[in-house]
């Protein structure tokens, strides 16, 4: 009934835009815009904790944004195509309009399906309250669309301005990280990952000298970006795997096994064996991601418990006696980071308890 009564605001305005498809971006900003001009910005209400929270106490920005000439840019464009998709008569004042933007680009969270790939985002007034740290406490998981925000290490206290969650993918270097904090919240991230060089020097290990390494460095970043784009191009994913591959003899002399750029590699090849069912292939890739996963993410992260997953599933297609061992650490994690009501859970738990059935050899994906 509520999904109804949010597609019935906008099924209008979507049906009147054909053949274009308005994004999933515009198509936020415009439903707020919209549900506040009906109801303003007190309503509705949420409580976490004895805070309440509602959209006209989000942090805006404003003032920020009005600095940022790439943002300004990227909102004045957004409003000529608001005004064409909605109407010019349902356009806010401009100030409002920055306030709305603002609040919708700050407090907006990425929805994710069970495999951690973003399929949609929305605003949730509760966890907006949640602060950023790089070495969170907590970690946000999906059911569908419903939000939960999950322990991940022992909190003592039920002050929710002391319990924090991450905004943005913790596995990149120091640099990357607070660039990306900097442009879209406007903060500087002060965690213990970003104060300390520790985490830092294990992403940037290398086995030769800085000196040696630096033109090497220049070409694996570039490759990289390259691979990436592949992916995108829907490339094959046999000529992804080679791609890697080569890219992995290239940097095996020169970068440690936590390198964030033998770890990105990694990571495509892993998929690229998955999409191409080279089960052997993709369990060694895998197995090579568990040592930098448990080090960057630490022993209770959805993503963690996810590739454990997979390779718990892969192994069990091949026959490898292990796969039991693997499934039940996978139980231990998603306890903890998903529970024992989320639907990925109790995937687990049915693959666990029948172990006569096979796990589907056409697809990895753990949906099944």
């Amino acid at each position: 009934e509520k999904a109804w009564k949010t597609h019935k605001t906008e099924c209008k305005f979507i049906m009147k835009a054909k053949p274009k498809e308005p994004t999933a971006s515009l198509r936020l900003v415009s439903l707020i815009i919209l549900k506040v001009k009906k109801d303003g910005q007190e309503q509705p209400v949420e409580e976490v904790y004895g805070r309440k929270v509602s959209f006209k106490t989000l942090m805006s920005h404003a003032e920020e944004i009005k600095q940022n000439g790439k943002t300004c840019q990227q909102m004045i464009a957004m409003i000529g195509t608001i005004k064409d998709y909605i109407g010019p008569a349902n356009i806010p004042t401009p100030s409002e309009f920055i306030e709305i933007f603002g609040k919708v680009c700050i407090n907006t969270f990425s929805i994710c399906d069970n495999e951690m790939q973003s399929i949609g985002s929305g605003i949730y007034l509760g966890a907006s309250l949640f602060d950023h740290s790089c070495s969170p406490d907590a970690e946000v998981v999906f059911d569908g669309t419903n939000l939960h925000i999950r322990a991940v290490k022992h909190i003592p206290h039920r002050d929710i301005s002391k319990i924090y969650i991450s905004y943005i993918e913790q596995l990149q270097l120091t640099k990357d990280r607070q660039d990306a904090l900097r442009e879209q919240y406007y903060f500087l991230c002060q965690c213990k990952n970003c104060t300390s060089s520790e985490y830092n020097e294990m992403m940037t290990k290398l086995l030769v000298s800085e000196k040696e390494a630096e033109q090497h460095l220049v070409k694996f970043k570039t490759a990289i970006e390259h691979i990436k784009q592949m992916e995108k191009n829907k490339a094959g994913p046999s000529s992804i795997y080679l791609a890697c591959i080569q890219e992995l003899i290239s940097q095996e002399k020169i970068l440690a096994d936590t390198h964030i750029y033998k770890v990105k590699i990694l990571e495509l090849a892993f998929n690229a064996c998955i999409f191409n069912n080279q089960w052997t292939d993709a369990h060694a890739m895998g197995i090579k991601l568990l040592k930098p996963y448990r080090m960057f993410y630490g022993p209770y992260h959805p993503t963690l418990g996810i590739h454990l997953f997979k390779i718990g599933k892969i192994q069990r297609l091949l026959n490898l006696p292990s796969w039991i061992d693997t499934l039940q650490e996978v139980e231990k994690i998603l306890l903890v980071t998903h529970g024992k009501t989320h639907p990925l859970y109790r995937s687990l738990m049915k693959v666990l308890n029948d172990s006569e059935a096979l796990p589907c050899l056409s697809t990895l994906s753990i949906e099944e």
